[in-house]
């Protein structure tokens, strides 16, 4: 990094199943990000700022098919770990959210001079996205944040999560509205900061959006290959996909850039039979041969 120049970070928010992950890909490649920080968790998730928000005992919502909100003994021993294991060393700190902050700065500036962050477990907390805008106030000589929420057509959400993890659509409904809710709220005060892209858009027109994020950031793209988005198991079934939103998740996906007819089910008959299927066979199977392999 030259001197002078700021260092910067991008924060991907999303709901999770929500294309997060072909999105960092894109993004890494267009920017030919190498190295990355050694994490726990899947997909180069690091849950930083939930874990900072239970070590700090901030309030959060208990998330759907995840262990978030950590308890803060375990939060604070994984942030530990983290920083350890990629840094090689503790920050000097006084007290937790000193070694939050610190450390989080050292990895940015590690793992620099572009940085990105990709945990769908964030948007969801208001006191983490609470906690990234003070990080981001307190080290704005040094560094720039930028935030890219990306959504995606809530029947391929709800269905992804229905077959991975069993997430009851209802339940998921209320998870769903929080999430892009705080998105408006989040995003209202620095617009300039903040990018809202869709799923589908980005599947189309791969280059020419990371191109676009990449000139924001005063950075050259140099994207070298297309990656084709893989077709989920359950975006082939979503032609049946039976579950009546509310009019709740109808309004909101509006304000996305969904229609009603995009995101709309109807219930049947194979829907029906599906639903059973997963609910009361391959996930109680899935969990069972988990168990016994002791995964």
């Amino acid at each position: 990094m030259m001197v002078g120049q700021k260092l910067n970070v991008i924060y991907i928010l999303s709901e999770k199943s929500s294309g997060s992950s072909f999105l960092f890909r894109s993004l890494t490649d267009a920017m030919k990000i190498k190295a990355y920080p050694v994490t726990k968790h899947f997909e180069s998730e690091t849950l930083y700022w939930t874990k900072a928000a239970s070590v700090l005992q901030l309030p959060q919502l208990k998330m759907l098919a995840s262990s978030v909100p950590y308890a803060a003994i375990r939060a604070r021993s994984e942030i530990v770990e983290f920083l350890e294991q990629n840094l090689g060393f503790l920050p000097p700190h006084n007290n937790d959210k000193q070694l939050i902050f610190r450390g989080w700065f050292e990895i940015v500036k590690k793992f620099g001079p572009t940085f990105i962050e990709k945990s769908p477990h964030h948007l969801m907390q208001k006191s983490a996205l609470r906690l990234m805008k003070e990080f981001e106030f307190e080290y704005k000589d040094v560094l720039n944040c930028y935030y890219v929420c990306i959504v995606r057509n809530p029947k391929d959400v709800f269905l992804s999560q229905f077959r991975r993890w069993n997430v009851n659509p209802e339940e998921l409904e209320n998870q769903w509205i929080i999430n892009y809710m705080n998105w408006f709220s989040f995003s209202a005060d620095s617009s300039e900061k903040c990018t809202l892209l869709k799923y589908e858009d980005l599947v189309l027109n791969q280059a020419e959006i990371t191109s676009r994020i990449c000139s924001t950031l005063g950075v050259e793209s140099q994207t070298t290959f297309k990656e084709s988005s893989r077709k989920s198991k359950a975006s082939k079934q979503s032609s049946f996909f039976g579950h009546p939103f509310s009019e709740s998740v109808y309004h909101l996906a509006s304000l996305l850039g969904y229609t009603k007819q995009d995101i709309a089910g109807r219930s049947n008959l194979k829907w029906s039979i599906y639903h059973k299927y997963i609910r009361f066979i391959y996930s109680p199977a899935k969990r069972l041969y988990t168990s016994l392999r002791g995964i």
